[in-house]
């Protein structure tokens, strides 16, 4: 027996096709399997849209929560390992067609998610603010994916083609509200495509079925060779349209791509197998283009459909690549996918694929969170970690140094509306008084970088001025800073600021109980506003400012002051120079003092115990201060004319 096995049947190049498709599989199905996949959480969207538009610091997140599985642990545990040929083939796709087979979803556990962004070195906490399925949020005009379809319609394609261009049909026609949709039909020239349609929404997807219609075969071969890992990525960069003038402005937050294909490369080193991984970091990485360090970070998942053509596969090494790069280039860990279409199936298989892509991207989680400190610089780090769940979760640190798309000094500063508002109802804004504005603040406790801007009354903004152009900016504070519009903080802390008010009545806004004052709130180090559109700018109840009690109260003093000082000259005759009737009146008693130079009687100073303000020379006010101390009644409040 020992020497029938060494002795082989056929000469060893026959069998060094089916060598390398054995050692394909044995690496597909790993050695081992896991009793149970680890639970993954991947933060596959920041986008700061919401918060900027709404003037409130709410980022948004895409998360997937997943027990993620490998498609070799998927094939395995399905007995593919033993099959070859056409049968592995369906095997395998049978496995991965089977329902959370490779991502299980997992509840968000929001009291334990910890969101944290580095600012100045140290992590910063981001408040939790709400959480949604992703198809439970479709009203929401920013809840959407942006699908590139790349059909492959080269010479290799054959009959393949139809199969293929009936799964376009099926995406095409799955589009949900929000989402929009490019298709590029390709052959075996580069950069040179069939079809290359616009970016469409969904009521416009009518288009694209148009030009699947008019283009109902594969193209004629123009040569030998095709690089078909160049064509890949050179669609790709048909994401780099978005949002281009003239184009659809309102970008869904997903991005996705579906390739279908049967993988042919030819004469071309990008075409090979070993690639495919580099390619599918590409798409991981999420920038487009990728030497754009400015472009914000969106990981693209890549939905990779195989289109085998029926030629002996277990013989054919050119198809063992094809097979292999289309299997490497899908990236399920981040939402995409990899399937089979033999020749027959392509209807009922394009509904089956298109129904599980869909509904693993409902099972995402669109988590807002409150972020109240941001890096000053474009780039950001953020990671996303859960505190004692069970089982653990993996944190995610993949958004790290990237920009999000915002510029940091347009992130909304932090305020408590709710609590600033309650005290101004409570205690209304007046010119020269104080007040008090709540919030998470980031300029812990220096006070000198907290400003009030007041909006004078009956202005309105400019809707057509540039609010992101830092000279209208400057120019627009230092108006208000000649117009005497600029409140500085008395007080500051991480949760408050006390603001001087400007003496000025140019403050205030309307009438009665409807008197407001409307102000923006800046950190001039951070270079961030509360916000400043009509819409978001701080409104607080106001009123007239309130008439001084205590001066009242003194000015009511100096009067009776006077007229005591009235009666005391009538009741003193008018001095020792007076007439008889004047001498012979008995003086009225006096405190027993030291007497006054030159004598006394009418013609002296005023009564001890002052009166009159504070003694010469420096001396403070005697105590009791007014008339206090003498015999003409109580002394007057305390002001400023006592």
């Amino acid at each position: 027996m020992a020497q029938n096995r060494r002795a082989p049947a056929r000469p060893a190049l026959a069998h060094a096709p089916f060598v390398l498709f054995v050692a394909i599989v044995l690496a597909l199905v790993g050695l081992g399997r896991r009793a149970e996949a680890a639970v993954e959480t991947r933060l596959l969207r920041i986008d700061p849209r919401a918060g900027v538009n709404e003037g409130t610091p709410v980022l948004t997140s895409v998360v997937e929560l997943v027990q993620f599985s490998s498609l070799s642990e998927v094939v395995s545990n399905a007995g593919c390992g033993v099959l070859k040929g056409d049968a592995l083939l369906a095997c395998i796709s049978t496995a991965v067609e089977k329902p959370g087979a490779i991502a299980k979803p997992f509840p968000f556990p929001d009291a334990q998610a910890r969101l944290m962004v580095r600012v100045d070195g140290g992590e910063n906490l981001a408040t939790f603010a709400g959480k949604t399925a992703w198809g439970q949020s479709k009203k929401d005009p920013l809840v959407g994916t942006a699908w590139l379809i790349a059909l492959d319609a080269s010479s290799m394609m054959g009959a393949r083609y139809q199969d293929a261009r009936e799964v376009a049909n099926q995406f095409i026609g799955s589009m949900g509200p929000n989402d929009i949709a490019k298709l590029i039909i390709f052959d075996d020239k580069l950069n040179a495509y069939r079809a290359n349609t616009e970016w469409v929404t969904a009521k416009e997807k009518s288009k694209l079925i148009a030009v699947l219609a008019a283009n109902p075969g594969p193209s004629p071969s123009s040569g030998s060779g095709r690089p078909f890992g160049g064509q890949v990525k050179g669609i790709v960069k048909a994401f780099g349209d978005l949002g281009n003038s003239g184009s659809i402005q309102n970008i869904p937050m997903m991005q996705a791509m579906v390739l279908l294909s049967n993988g042919a490369g030819r004469e071309d080193g990008g075409s090979v197998a070993a690639t495919a991984e580099v390619m599918k970091q590409f798409f991981n990485k999420g920038r487009f283009p990728e030497d754009n360090n400015a472009a914000p970070k969106t990981p693209l998942p890549v939905i990779s459909i195989y289109f085998p053509n029926a030629r002996g596969f277990v013989n054919d090494k050119l198809s063992l690549n094809d097979f292999q790069y289309m299997q490497d280039i899908a990236n399920p860990e981040i939402g995409g996918f990899f399937d089979i279409i033999q020749a027959g199936q392509s209807v009922e298989k394009a509904r089956t694929i298109v129904k599980l892509v869909n509904d693993r991207f409902d099972k995402l989680w669109l988590v807002k969170w409150k972020l109240s400190c941001l890096a000053p610089t474009v780039e950001q780090s953020f990671t996303l970690a859960f505190d004692n769940t069970k089982p653990p979760i993996k944190p995610d640190q993949t958004f790290k140094d990237v920009p999000i798309g915002v510029n940091p000094t347009q992130w909304p500063l932090d305020l408590n509306l709710a609590q600033t508002k309650a005290e101004a109802d409570a205690n209304p804004v007046y010119p020269g008084g104080t007040f008090r504005v709540y919030g998470n603040f980031c300029w812990g406790g220096e006070k000198s970088r907290a400003e009030a801007y007041f909006v004078p009354a009956g202005t309105r903004p400019d809707p057509n001025v540039n609010k992101n152009d830092p000279k209208v900016a400057s120019q627009a504070m230092q108006t208000l800073i000649a117009q005497n519009m600029r409140g500085g903080a008395v007080e500051a802390s991480d949760t408050f600021v006390l603001f001087q008010v400007p003496e000025d009545e140019k403050i205030l806004e309307g009438n009665g109980d409807a008197m407001v004052t409307r102000l923006v709130v800046y950190d001039n180090r951070a270079k961030r506003a509360s916000g400043y559109d009509e819409k978001t700018v701080l409104t607080l109840k106001a009123q007239k400012k309130p008439f001084n009690v205590l001066l009242i109260a003194g000015i009511g003093g100096g009067v009776v002051v006077v007229i005591l000082l009235i009666v005391v000259i009538a009741r003193g005759g008018g001095g020792g120079g007076g007439g008889k009737k004047g001498r012979g009146a008995a003086p009225p008693p006096a405190p027993v003092v030291a007497a006054p130079p030159y004598g006394g009687g009418g013609y002296g100073g005023p009564p001890a115990g002052g009166g009159y303000g504070a003694p010469p020379y420096g001396g403070g006010a005697p105590p009791g201060g007014g008339y206090g101390g003498g015999g003409y009644g109580a002394a007057p409040p305390a002001g400023p004319l006592a």
